[in-house]
C-alpha cells in the first residue's frame, strides 16, 4: 500500500509542476538597453509538437532565426547570430518567463545587455 501511495503522490506533484510551467509560445515585445540606447524587437516562439522554433525581428537588424532555443522551468535560452558591420556577432540570451513578462539579458562578447518586455495579447476573434 505504501509504494502505491508514494507513486500517487509523485504523479500528483509532477502534474502540478507541469500545469504551472509557463507557455513560451507567442509574440513578445522586447527591448534591450545598451548603455541608454534602447533597441526594440519582437521575439516569436512557436511550438511544433514538442519542438520549439523562434525568430527575432528588429528594425535595426531584420529577421534572424534562433538556434538552441530551449525553455526549461520558465527559463528561456537561445542564440542569435548577427552581422554587424561585416562582422559575425553571437548573442546568447537567457531570461525568465513570469506570466506575460520576460526579463533577462543578452551576453555579447562578455557584455550583458538587459532585456525586458511583455507578451503581445492574442488578436481578438
Amino acid at each position: 500500500m505504501k509504494p502505491l501511495f508514494a507513486v500517487g503522490i509523485a504523479l500528483t506533484l509532477t502534474l502540478a509542476v507541469l500545469a504551472q510551467a509557463p507557455n513560451p509560445a507567442g509574440e513578445w515585445n522586447l527591448q534591450t538597453d545598451a548603455q541608454g540606447q534602447i533597441t526594440k524587437f519582437v521575439l516569436t516562439i512557436t511550438k511544433q509538437g514538442e519542438a520549439l522554433k523562434g525568430k527575432v525581428v528588429s528594425e535595426a537588424y531584420g529577421t534572424q532565426d534562433l538556434t538552441d532555443l530551449k525553455v526549461e522551468n520558465g527559463t528561456v535560452t537561445f542564440t542569435r547570430n548577427l552581422d554587424i558591420g561585416g562582422q559575425a556577432v553571437t548573442m546568447d540570451f537567457k531570461g525568465k518567463i513570469e506570466g506575460d513578462k520576460l526579463t533577462g539579458a543578452y551576453n555579447i562578447m562578455g557584455i550583458e545587455l538587459p532585456v525586458t518586455g511583455t507578451r503581445k495579447a492574442p488578436a481578438a476573434k
